[in-house]
């Protein structure tokens, strides 16, 4: 008897040891560099101490998901931050994480024969300035499927042109009224052509999406039907009714709900089977497992305002 209970002793003394030892080891990737860089917001002008406040606080969560111990410190002049870090990141993909503004927002789109005329007119304007016979339209390489969200596709050189068309006063007086709410943007280069394609997203009396990324509660990677990384979303239960809402209203429309990332459009799913329920969704847009992962980090983490880089340094952990 006393023999089995100091062998059940000694066992429950090794397993405690192994708990130990396991819980002090690190199996992820170790950190081979410490970077420490000085942010500075875009402008000066609107942000106060309480305000720069929530950005660290912002950084300090989003670098705590990659980093043990991130030192992220107001400078005196209350618009820079310096942080310090040691990462396993490539410099380049640490620069995205922590430039990223994270600001993700939910668009319902219109149909591309319903801006068929305005580009029409648009092209008619841009030959009163232009020798060219069909101005935007020669710019154009991809048009999008009859009834689709995709007004055409054109090459990068060609995107800031298209915009100088779009965004001038005729342009703008030729929107019908009950198009006035529209915004257009850039999707995300196309992998197969290199073309980048152009939506038209409304905007509701406010200017502002249908829905908006601080309604997100839980953000992480998932893989599709075809075995490819996608991220994975919930929502509040404001954001979870404001959705079905949303994807009723499309599948009703037979319209796209347009995903936006940081003023680019990633993904523009339709729906098939009536009301999404419970807050569900999901971005792809040929994501790595890396960029996936990090975009769920970034959105958990909260959104942040424009800032750019004033130092960069890297030093190797030796």
């Amino acid at each position: 008897m006393i023999k089995k209970s100091f062998e059940t002793f000694i066992v429950t003394i090794k397993i405690i040891f192994l708990l130990i030892l396991v819980s002090s080891c690190n199996f992820g990737p170790q950190p081979d560099k410490v970077i420490q860089i000085t942010l500075e917001l875009d402008d000066r002008d609107v942000y106060d101490g309480s305000q720069i406040d929530s950005v660290i606080n912002t950084l300090r969560k989003r670098l705590k998901k990659i980093t043990l111990k991130p030192e992220v410190v107001g400078l005196p002049d209350q618009h820079r931050i310096k942080i310090k870090v040691a990462t396993y990141y490539e410099v380049e993909r640490f620069k995205n994480y922590i430039l990223n503004p994270g600001k993700l927002d939910f668009y319902e789109t219109y149909k591309n024969d319903e801006i068929t005329p305005f580009l029409i007119k648009v092209n008619m304007l841009a030959k009163r300035k232009d020798t060219i016979v069909n101005p935007l339209f020669d710019l154009i390489k991809e048009t999008g499927y009859s009834g689709g969200p995709i007004l055409f596709s054109v090459e990068e050189k060609d995107t800031a042109e298209v915009k100088k068309y779009f965004s001038s006063k005729a342009a703008e007086s030729v929107l019908p009224d009950k198009k006035r709410f529209i915004k257009f943007l850039w999707g995300v280069r196309d992998k197969g052509n290199g073309y980048f394609p152009l939506y038209a997203l409304k905007k509701n009396r406010l200017g502002n999406p249908a829905l908006s990324g601080d309604l997100v509660t839980n953000a992480f990677v998932d893989y599709s039907m075809l075995d490819k990384p996608v991220m994975s979303m919930r929502m509040n239960e404001e954001g979870a009714k404001k959705w079905a809402d949303l994807t009723g209203k499309a599948f009703q429309q037979r319209s796209q709900i347009a995903i936006v990332l940081n003023n680019e459009v990633y993904s523009v799913p339709g729906v098939s089977s009536g009301p999404i329920q419970g807050g569900r969704s999901e971005i792809s847009g040929d994501f790595t497992v890396e960029e996936a992962q990090d975009f769920a980090n970034i959105l958990m983490s909260g959104a942040l305002p424009k800032m750019k880089l004033v130092s960069f340094e890297v030093e190797k952990i030796k």
